[in-house]
């Protein structure tokens, strides 16, 4: 009886079961085929992926960035500092926002993450919906612009803001700025005599500073400098470059003769072509006199803070090697000697030029040690520090002259005695054939006699040519 019991269940059992797997057949099916792709995504690591991106994403909070992974603070002598990267660079390096002398740890990383959220909103931080023009730029400036261009560009940027746009739209709120008003500052700036090229770089300058706020800052909503042109007919070519003549230079060496300050700069901008700021830059390291050349890889500039800095060329194009002649270069080697003899003769008073890791110069004696390494310049004076270029224009202007003179000068010479464009280009640190032409190959006289020549011999050979047609006409 008990067995028969045990029969009758085990049917009605397996009975149920067929019937559920009739009914459920579907939502089996289903949960072998996730069992399936489980087991498949352990093997292959998925899972482990899957939950490392929940974790990270579990970590983001606030301004949508773990601050804690991003801002560090290392202690650097008795103070601290913050430090993060900031994106990349143009030549593909990291950028790493450092600033210290902060008394403690914890407020070296407050400020730290202050700066990094900043950074993460257009590096500026800006939340008020009601700002000055001024305000907004000067903030622009100093957090997002210091750390994109060179301190040469960052300087001329300063000077367009402060003389071109602080004052004349300065108190206007950035919310409040039209296109009718920024025309209205363009043709000021025209009326007032500006050149095109300044105004067209004010006005660049403008244009990119609303573009930041119209993003990342969302301040407004369309960027009105998009509506306004430079007025074409703003004056170009203020700046008048003379062609210095060969008897005109000659007259300058007889005033600064050999061992005066100005001889050997004046050599080098009239030989070379060179600007003013790269011949300041040169040092003996710079000439292979074997090869007669000199390479150029650094400029002198003026750096509003920080005087006189060496730093790199602007562009890439401007780092080049200059082919000299053979008398600059024994001109250069009878100074390299009278330096020498300068130096023992000066004793103590002698004083060396030095260079800091931030590219500013500085002079002291020979006698004291310096930490940062020594620069032997070409154009000094007698006791040893360097020409500066306020030096040269100044006495370039007691004769009418200035710098930019000598590099107009030595291009034109070369193109109107037939060198070729190209190398003239390379030769001026050009990355562009027809910038060299536009800028430097001026009208002179012998380029319209040659002109005049050409146009010549072409209307010659079409009047024969019709006269030729004409008689063979009469003839037939």
């Amino acid at each position: 009886m008990n067995d028969l019991f045990v029969v009758g269940s085990v049917v009605v059992v397996l009975g149920a079961v067929i019937n559920f797997i009739g009914e459920y057949w579907q939502i089996l099916l289903a949960l072998s085929a996730v069992g399936l792709f489980v087991y498949k995504c352990k093997r292959s690591n998925i899972i482990s992926i899957v939950r490392r991106a929940i974790k990270k994403a579990l970590r983001v909070g606030g301004q949508g960035v773990n601050h804690m992974a991003q801002v560090r603070v290392r202690k650097r002598g008795k103070t601290f500092s913050y430090i993060f990267e900031a994106g990349k660079k143009s030549d593909g390096k990291r950028k790493v926002v450092e600033k210290g002398g902060f008394p403690t740890k914890s407020a070296a990383y407050k400020a730290g993450v202050e700066a990094f959220n900043d950074f993460l909103h257009g590096n500026i931080g800006i939340t008020s919906e009601a700002i000055t023009l001024k305000d907004f730029m000067t903030v622009w400036l100093e957090t997002s612009v210091a750390f994109d261009v060179k301190p040469t560009t960052l300087q001329n940027y300063w000077s367009y803001f402060e003389h071109h746009i602080k004052n004349q739209l300065g108190e206007v709120k950035v919310q409040d700025l039209t296109a009718a008003m920024l025309d209205k500052w363009l043709r000021q700036m025209q009326r007032e005599g500006l050149a095109y090229t300044t105004i067209l770089g004010v006005y660049t300058l403008l244009k990119h500073a609303l573009n930041v706020a119209v993003q990342p800052a969302q301040l407004i909503s369309s960027n009105p400098a998009m509506y306004v042109k430079v007025p074409k007919n703003a004056p170009r070519n203020l700046v008048k470059r003379l062609i210095i003549s060969r008897e005109q230079f000659l007259s300058l060496l007889e005033k600064y003769p050999f061992g005066t300050p100005l001889y050997i700069p004046l050599l080098l901008l009239y030989h070379t072509g060179m600007r003013i700021g790269e011949v300041l830059g040169l040092t003996w390291n710079d000439v292979d006199f074997e090869r007669a050349a000199i390479t150029v890889n650094r400029q002198v500039v003026y750096i509003k803070g920080k005087k006189d800095c060496l730093l790199p060329p602007k562009t890439e194009s401007s780092c080049r090697k200059v082919v000299v002649d053979d008398f600059l270069l024994s001109e250069l080697a009878r100074w390299k000697e009278q330096q020498e003899a300068n130096e023992q003769k000066f004793g103590d008073s002698y004083v060396y030029i030095y260079c800091s890791a931030g590219g500013q110069l500085y002079r002291q004696s020979k006698v004291l040690t310096a930490s940062d390494e020594r620069v032997k310049f070409i154009c000094t004076r007698e006791k040893g520090q360097a020409v500066q270029k306020k030096f040269v224009g100044k006495y370039l202007r007691a004769e009418g002259l200035n710098a930019h003179s000598f590099r107009h000068t030595h291009a034109t010479q070369l193109i109107t005695s037939g060198a070729n464009a190209k190398g003239v280009a390379g030769r001026l640190g050009h990355s562009s054939v027809t910038l060299t032409q536009n800028l430097y190959v001026h009208n002179t006289l012998k380029l319209q006699l040659e002109t005049l020549s050409f146009f010549a011999s072409k209307l010659q050979t079409n009047v024969q040519c019709r006269q030729s047609a004409d008689n063979s006409s009469r003839g037939s």
